[in-house]
């Protein structure tokens, strides 16, 4: 009978040291990333040993030095600056500002005929910070493309010298029709009709731009995995 409850107080020990165990609040060691506007997520588990970004949290970096798709090949790398430190709401520093990104060009596709723009794929390697540390990551671009490519704003610029320089052209040969003829007005108005079509026509169906980007323009990418980071 004795060890029948000895045994039974034992269990109950045990249960009761577990249920506190399990009942700890472990939302003392979740913080919140700072600048993260329209991410899916910005949690942060702070542990003794480092701390850990939660995938779909959303990193801000920018290109180190000016970028033209057509100088790059396969196998390059290109680097991107955090401008400024990556910290949580709560005050913890996740990466010091000076930090750098590094990602290895793995496809180029070049620009194509009818405005078809340059594609960069890149593969993110790793965070380098500022006493060397290299730290393995695993992110991707927001946004339903995996690439950089410009943009239509950029396209229809392009488009559009296109139409102005060879309408000019068009203008100028309307007039000197016009003048022979004696009608310089009608000439301009169809010559001008007549070049900016075909400059419109050849805005269209020449091949598209490369992908440029100026030193200090950013980029906004979003986490694959969690990403371990040692304590600052």
């Amino acid at each position: 009978m004795f060890k029948k409850v000895l045994a039974s107080a034992l269990l109950s020990s045990f249960v009761f040291l577990n249920a506190q165990v399990f009942a700890y609040d472990y939302s003392n060691d979740i913080e919140h990333v700072q600048l993260t506007k329209n991410s899916k997520i910005d949690l942060v588990k702070i542990t003794p040993n480092g701390n850990v970004m939660q995938k779909e949290n959303f990193l801000i970096v920018n290109f180190a030095q000016n970028f033209n798709s057509k100088y790059y090949k396969v196998g390059d790398y290109v680097q991107f600056n955090f401008d400024c430190d990556i910290k949580t709401q709560e005050g913890t520093l996740l990466i010091p500002c000076n930090s750098s990104l590094i990602a290895k060009i793995c496809d180029i596709q070049a620009p194509k005929w009818f405005s078809r723009n340059a594609k960069v794929f890149l593969e993110f390697t790793h965070i380098l910070l500022p006493d060397g540390t290299n730290i393995p990551v695993c992110v991707g671009l927001t946004g339903k493309k995996d690439y950089l490519q410009e943009g239509a704003k950029e396209t229809a610029g392009k488009i559009a010298a296109y139409t102005l320089s060879i309408g000019g052209v068009g203008s100028g040969l309307g007039a000197a029709i016009g003048v022979a003829a004696g009608h310089t007005i009608t000439g301009l108005i169809i010559g001008g009709s007549v070049g900016g079509g075909v400059g419109l026509i050849s805005g269209i169906v020449s091949p598209g731009l490369h992908y440029k980007a100026k030193k200090g323009e950013c980029i906004i990418l979003e986490l694959k995995d969690n990403l371990k980071l040692p304590k600052m």
